[in-house]
């Protein structure tokens, strides 16, 4: 036996610290710490404090560019998608006054038959026009399935074909969503926020966190209710919620490092590469 054999390059499997050693296949699962969490005034689309922050009717807030930049992404995939349903709607039409047109020609072919050459050539020229649609038929499902045939259609037309026959295509929805919860949302439904703000530390390059504006206190994790009236921030526990419920927005409150508070593992799964 070689010396080689002995060596652990040699070894057919990998073994468990060399698994160990790999992070690239299978499910990862990585524990997030409190500075992977989102802070209460950090904006949901850049993650960072927000500018000029306004709140949805579900708590979400955003930096007024962050959110009409993308109100502004979705109008402009609305007019993109409009104009492609116009298309398909505009070559479904051809379609159908094509069948049409061909259906009226034929039956102004079979009345000038059975005037001229009576019921039996009649018979026998129907017999001939469904032996030649029949051979028609087998050709086209040849030369579809030859893709490699110069003359034969591609799968884009395959597919433009498909959505013809489908029939008319679906109304499409052009109203505005959340980019977080997808659900319908209208640039009137937006309040602006007006938090009073404190330094994060004694240092003079920290941050500034949002407080309570009844009793100054950070509102980082806590429950937190916006006025939609004053856009002031007020702990939840000094609120009387029942009095006037649609006064008040319930923010989303921000993450900390605690498991017992929000989830705080996260997995992603790759292919095994053995």
């Amino acid at each position: 036996m070689t010396r080689h054999s002995k060596n652990n390059t040699a070894n057919p499997i990998f073994t468990y610290h060399e698994r160990r050693k790999v992070k690239d296949f299978n499910t990862l699962r990585q524990r997030l710490g409190a500075d992977s969490m989102r802070k209460c005034e950090h904006c949901w689309l850049c993650l960072s404090t927000a500018i000029k922050p306004v709140c949805t009717p579900a708590g979400y807030v955003f930096c007024k560019e962050c959110i009409l930049k993308c109100f502004e992404k979705q109008l402009t995939d609305h007019k993109r998608q409009v104009e492609d349903w116009k298309a398909r709607a505009a070559l479904q039409q051809a379609k159908r006054s094509e069948e049409a047109e061909t259906t009226r020609e034929s039956l102004k072919r079979q009345l000038v038959d059975s005037s001229v050459f009576g019921v039996n050539s009649l018979k026998t020229a129907k017999r001939r026009d469904t032996y030649d649609k029949a051979d028609r038929d087998s050709s086209a499902v040849a030369s579809d399935s030859s893709f490699w045939v110069a003359g034969a259609p591609g799968r884009a037309d395959s597919n433009a074909k498909s959505v013809c026959d489908a029939g008319a295509p679906p109304k499409l929805k052009t109203s505005l969503k959340c980019p977080i919860t997808g659900k319908p949302l209208k640039l009137r439904d937006l309040v602006d926020v007006h938090p009073d703000t404190a330094p994060e530390s004694d240092d003079p390059d920290a941050g500034l966190i949002w407080v309570c504006s009844v009793s100054q206190r950070p509102i980082s994790h806590n429950p937190a209710l916006l006025d939609r009236a004053t856009g002031r921030l007020v702990l939840k526990r000094y609120v009387e919620v029942a009095d006037g419920e649609n006064k008040f927005i319930t923010l989303i409150p921000g993450g900390t490092g605690f498991a017992a508070h929000n989830g705080v593992l996260a997995d992603k799964y790759r292919p095994a590469l053995l």
